[in-house]
């Protein structure tokens, strides 16, 4: 989870946006009429006013048709400031990063993520050349490097990103509420602090911060470990009735060999073997068919994880899950098999021999 995380900026990322409505007592949502927004100035004196802050930028997203050639395609336009790269770990590649000049003038420049870069300039170099935004012009400046289609950054590559002042210039106009704040906490540990220096900022910036929403990557890792333990109370109960299954297969097996094995136990004994030897024997037996459907279990479990490791979600093999399964597998095969081994070893060579 946590390496999900560091793709799109790490376990410090804190994001504030605009609530759209309030939670009654009653458990209703009534709409947020107030007309305080998040601005671009709230940036700044979040910056100078935040010191568990290490980056943030402020950002803002629309689909547009984005062509270049004969070349078209919707793809997400961010408008952004230029500490992006910080907040969200993803740097450029070749060419540069949009500058604080590039605000001031805003100026009709972009960088394109790598997929963008293959769609519509296949084997051109994108950097100084032009494409088309809606009906805008843009001069492709630089190319961000791959971040791949993992469940965290899925589609970060299809992006086209721009200045956010001329993004408000040339699509937004005066249209309100469309700002977004993306910061980053100086460490984990100053998630919570950052938090609060953020909520004081926007309730010196705007009367009170109850307008908006404060949301933090610590609070996923949080539910997702509520969520993980939940799921793991479950499949250990799926497990220990799974388990449980299994052991009375493995006595059931063991007995139906006791049976047919009969003169062959009363055979032994006659030639000198002790009681501990057959009880030996038959529990050794038993361990090696419960540690061998272990193995098998740790087999097909380590296959699935490979071919669900090709999907958005890593999985993880644990070498210590996989000793604990081996284990639990020969002290099943000793549990289960006692009872047909001590049955066995029970067995007189005179009853044994005289069985049919």
């Amino acid at each position: 989870m946590l390496a999900e995380l560091e793709r799109i900026g790490g376990a410090g990322l804190i994001v504030c946006f605009r609530k759209e409505a309030f939670r009654r007592e009653d458990g209703s949502y009534v709409e947020n009429k107030h007309p305080e927004y998040i601005e671009y100035e709230d940036l700044d004196f979040l910056l100078e006013n935040c010191p568990s802050l290490k980056a943030a930028t402020a950002l803002s997203q629309v689909n547009f048709t984005v062509s270049h050639k004969h070349v078209n395609q919707s793809l997400e336009i961010q408008g952004v400031t230029p500490f992006y790269e910080e907040v969200n770990n993803w740097y450029i590649q070749a060419g540069r990063f949009i500058t604080q000049s590039d605000m001031e003038r805003r100026e009709p420049v972009c960088v394109i993520g790598s997929e963008v870069r293959k769609d519509l300039f296949e084997m051109e170099d994108p950097i100084g050349l032009e494409l088309r935004v809606g009906t805008e012009r843009f001069t492709v400046i630089g190319v961000m490097e791959e971040k791949g289609n993992s469940m965290a950054s899925e589609g970060w590559d299809n992006r086209v990103i721009i200045p956010l002042t001329t993004m408000e210039i040339r699509f937004i106009g005066q249209q309100k509420g469309w700002i977004f704040l993306w910061a980053q906490a100086e460490s984990y540990d100053k998630v919570e602090q950052a938090v609060a220096e953020v909520k004081i900022a926007m309730r010196q910036q705007h009367g009170d911060e109850k307008y908006f929403e404060f949301f933090t990557a610590k609070e996923i890792i949080k539910q997702v470990g509520n969520v993980s333990r939940i799921v793991q109370i479950l499949l250990g109960g799926v497990a220990s009735v799974a388990l449980f299954v299994g052991g009375i297969g493995i006595m059931n097996i063991m007995l139906v060999s006791v049976t047919e094995r009969t003169r062959e136990i009363g055979l032994r004994k006659a030639l000198g073997a002790k009681r501990r030897d057959i009880l030996i024997q038959f529990l050794i037996e038993a361990i090696v068919l419960s540690i061998c459907g272990g193995l098998i279990g740790i087999f097909i479990g380590s296959s699935l994880a490979s071919v669900s490791g090709l999907a958005s979600w890593p999985a993880v093999v644990s070498v210590q899950a996989a000793l604990i399964a081996f284990s639990v597998s020969a002290l099943i095969g000793i549990f289960f098999g006692l009872y047909p081994a001590n049955k066995a070893s029970g067995l007189t060579p005179t009853e044994a021999l005289r069985h049919d």
